[in-house]
């Protein structure tokens, strides 16, 4: 679909990774502008975080695309073990597709965290959400609603890519970004490849809001 002249309407839902709002910057806006610059223009829609809700956001907002990043502070709560976390997420898909038989989806991986490296037992659960992710993803796909991995944890060191060693910083936007835009791109021919060496981005940029506030993040 690269060459695209119409909006694509995409949801994004996920943990406060995603977040907007007050300013924040989020790897939403570096894929926004990375597809935008392959003439490919979204419509983020919906609410900051909708997966509690996703079948009243996606009856309401009708997106063709669903991108989830989940993970990171599920993982600081031990109560959520991957096999819940596994029954969570199937369920939320399962309602996204009540109200959207044909929506196309993409899943992250968790990323990494500075909490994985001394505690052996945090790594092992962040891992095993991937595995899992990586099982939902692999029985879920079908023809009319397909579903693929976006291999987010790939290029991401939280030492190097986190402000915090949990959030990302401008770098680890751009990895966030690229790897769904990798996706988007093999599974729906949807844009293109993020560029490699993927540049160490400066701060400065917002991230675009749901289209009912499209002045806020549209500077053309």
């Amino acid at each position: 679909m690269s060459g695209a002249t119409h909006e694509v309407p995409v949801m994004i839902a996920g943990d406060a990774i995603g977040h907007v709002g007050g300013g924040a910057r989020t790897w939403r806006y570096r894929l926004w502008r990375h597809l935008r610059a392959h003439d490919v223009r979204l419509d983020l829609v919906g609410s900051d975080d909708p997966l509690d809700d996703i079948r009243t956001e996606v009856a309401e907002y009708r997106p063709d695309y669903l991108l989830v990043l989940l993970g990171v502070d599920e993982l600081r709560r031990p109560a959520i073990d991957p096999g819940r976390f596994e029954a969570d997420l199937r369920a939320s898909i399962a309602d996204a597709r009540r109200a959207n038989p044909n929506l196309r989806i993409v899943l992250g991986h968790v990323l990494p965290t500075h909490h994985a490296g001394p505690d052996p037992e945090f790594a092992a659960r962040a891992a095993g959400y991937n595995t899992r992710i990586d099982a939902i993803a692999a029985d879920l796909d079908t023809a009319d609603s397909p579903i693929v991995v976006a291999g987010t944890d790939a290029e991401f060191d939280a030492g190097d890519h986190t402000a915090d060693g949990l959030h990302p910083n401008p770098a680890g936007e751009v990895r966030i970004a690229a790897a769904f835009a990798d996706a988007l791109a093999d599974r729906f021919h949807l844009g293109a490849h993020y560029p490699r060496p993927l540049p160490k981005a400066a701060g400065g940029a917002t991230a675009p809001r749901p289209h009912r506030d499209r002045a806020d993040f549209d500077p053309e």
